[in-house]
């Protein structure tokens, strides 16, 4: 991989491109790799690890993420994506084909990036958002959460996953209606069915209720993924925004036209 991507930085020496200042950068995203998982797309530049600028030279970015792989630590990278930032975990090679951006484009993410905030690696945790073809977008933690496992029916409210939340009641009264006993063991079955795949189980409801794996990025909450999210996307919609309404290009058109027209009597 190391050797494919340095030969797609048109014959120019690694150490010499860091110490030019240039960024790794995405050249392309096979449609299966991890990059592909990660939602990320050609273009996508590694500005930061960790929150300082990232100077390594692809071979080291590669064997940096080799060692996540193998020490099951992730990597915390800063993305910049056209002119937006936003951070994401990488736990292994992306996959896909690494190249240098360009001096001037370098720069001016490096100016960007300066204005750009980065907590704590400790404090970020990963989220997914998937939407469906109207812009509506759900967001959940990939981290684990206890009342999953201690009770999945108030977990399954929070989350607004109905169809599932009726189908655990339903196994809950069935087990009930034969014998307490049975009812003890389907609560201890379920709880631990929920603690090992719970976020899947909500990315699976959501993948039944038409909804597609859109965005993966790493936020302190769901508030600042939403952030993430409606940069992306400005017309993005979520159930419960903390983000305001989306962009509306026909409203904000019509102020515009009328400003236009009282500026001109």
């Amino acid at each position: 991989m190391a050797e494919a991507a340095d030969q797609n930085h048109s014959d120019a020496d690694p150490q010499q491109a860091a110490q030019s200042s240039v960024f790794i950068q995405i050249k392309s995203v096979p449609q299966r790799s991890y990059a592909r998982d990660l939602r990320l797309r050609d273009g996508d530049v590694i500005v930061a690890v960790d929150g300082t600028v990232c100077n390594l030279d692809i071979a080291e970015f590669e064997d940096l993420l080799l060692d996540a792989r193998d020490d099951e630590t992730p990597v915390f990278v800063t993305i910049g994506r056209d002119k937006m930032f936003f951070e994401i975990f990488m736990s292994g090679p992306l996959g896909g084909s690494l190249d240098y951006t360009d001096a001037q484009r370098a720069a001016d993410i490096a100016a960007r990036f300066a204005n750009h905030s980065v907590g704590p690696k400790a404090q970020y945790q990963t989220y997914e958002a998937l939407r469906d073809v109207r812009r509506h977008v759900t967001i959940y933690s990939t981290d684990y959460s206890g009342l999953a496992t201690i009770c999945p029916p108030l977990w399954l409210i929070k989350h607004r996953a109905l169809e599932p939340l009726a189908a655990v009641i339903a196994a809950y009264a069935a087990a009930a209606a034969v014998h307490w006993s049975l009812f003890v063991i389907t609560v201890i079955l379920i709880g631990a069915y929920f603690h090992k795949i719970q976020f899947r189980i909500i990315r699976n409801y959501n993948i039944f209720t038409e909804h597609f794996y859109w965005v993966v990025c790493a936020a302190r909450s769901v508030a600042d993924a939403q952030k993430i999210c409606r940069e992306i996307d400005p017309k993005c919609v979520f159930s419960f925004s903390y983000v305001g309404p989306p962009q509306d290009n026909e409203v904000e058109d019509k102020k515009a036209a009328r400003r236009a027209a009282r500026a001109a009597k």
